[in-house]
């Protein structure tokens, strides 16, 4: 079966330090009812943040439906300035064309708290149905002049447990046109399900008052640097930003889908696939719970490795982001994974109407 490689931005990036810090751009909040099952009222609140340009929301382009991990939120994806550097993956895919919504998931950020043994990976896979459907829909929109304009196409991007929860909303609904994992691939190391860095987020300091049930989990104080970060390719500040950041993650999602990352239930995706990973990742790189080593060195490598897990309607690529750990948008080199998206976005999946972005290099990809 021949499959593409992509040409990942290892050298260099087209995404200049003036493309996250755009004028055009603009983020905001927008609250959305979800229910948490098919045929159940839509009782709950979703919050997330859209940022595009004023063309982007006037020509119904192509959209980007971001999902964050484990304890974190939607900040994840617009993390912010630190000394002086933006870190916003969804600041730097928009001011190329691609209006991002980064979602607070049911049980995160801003969104409601149901009890935690009601969230699990199927739940928050239906979360993120809704979401597609409005953002097609464009009851998800964010116009600045209060239209209804509905996006032609979605692609649903993941990281970590995000990225499971985009695999079984693909799987289970076929309503994307295309889809984007980072920090995950059909492999999860035996040092991260050894780690024991989660527990009761009502232990945290910074969680103890929150009311939420025990089966809420967070990272433990200072873990966090050797799960998701990877000296020396990230900023001492990053870290200590990160840390002051952190998020819960209701433990059932994270229970009920380590089983989709070892399943080739991912078979079942018939839309275009690219995996980003950095070639650090502590969750995905080396020894695997299947007892291989899953080698992150190219995304050459990577894609050789997780190729049988995908159709060939996937024309599954990848991408290595060097030096990077897991959680690849708070790298110094963050953005070569939104060059990387970007590059792939257009040549994959297209911007439907909108006639808003920057020029890209020769094309990133070959046979």
């Amino acid at each position: 079966m021949k499959r593409l490689i992509l040409v990942c931005a290892a050298v260099g990036s087209f995404i200049t330090a003036k493309a996250a810090t755009d004028d055009s751009v603009f983020c905001r909040r927008i609250d959305a009812q979800v229910a948490l099952t098919p045929g159940t009222p839509a009782s709950y609140t979703v919050s997330g943040e859209l940022c595009a340009t004023e063309d982007e929301l006037s020509t119904g382009g192509t959209v980007q439906l971001l999902i964050h991990g484990a304890a974190y939120n939607h900040t994840y994806w617009d993390f912010g300035t630190v000394n002086g550097i933006q870190y916003s993956y969804a600041r730097d895919v928009a001011a190329h064309g691609f209006p991002t919504f980064a979602l607070d998931l049911i049980g995160a950020g801003n969104s409601s708290h149901p009890p935690s043994n009601q969230v699990t990976n199927e739940v928050t896979a239906y979360v993120a149905h809704q979401i597609v459907q409005g953002l097609r829909s464009g009851s998800v929109n964010g116009s600045p002049l209060g239209l209804r304009v509905p996006f032609s196409k979605v692609i649903i991007v993941g990281h970590s447990l995000g990225s499971v929860t985009v695999w079984q909303e693909a799987i289970n609904y076929g309503d994307v046109d295309g889809v984007i994992i980072t920090g995950a691939a059909h492999a999860v190391t035996t040092q991260f399900l050894t780690a024991g860095a989660l527990y009761p987020a009502v232990n945290d300091p910074k969680s103890v008052n929150s009311g939420l049930d025990k089966g809420y989990l967070t990272t433990m104080p200072g873990t966090r640097a050797r799960l998701y970060l990877s000296s020396p390719d990230v900023d001492p500040a990053v870290i200590a930003a990160d840390e002051s950041k952190k998020d819960v993650v209701p433990g059932p999602d994270l229970v009920s889908g380590l089983p989709v990352v070892t399943s080739n239930a991912t078979l079942a995706i018939n839309v275009p696939v690219l995996d980003i990973v950095g070639s650090d990742d502590f969750t995905t790189c080396g020894l695997s719970s299947q007892g291989v080593i899953f080698d992150c060195s190219s995304g050459t490598k990577v894609a050789t490795q997780d190729a049988p897990y995908y159709s060939p309607a996937a024309r599954f690529h990848a991408c290595v982001i060097p030096g990077s750990g897991h959680s690849v948008n708070l790298a110094v080199n963050h953005r070569l994974e939104a060059a990387d998206a970007v590059a792939w976005s257009i040549a994959f999946v297209g911007q439907g109407s909108s006639k808003s972005f920057m020029p890209l290099p020769a094309p990133w990809f070959s046979p």
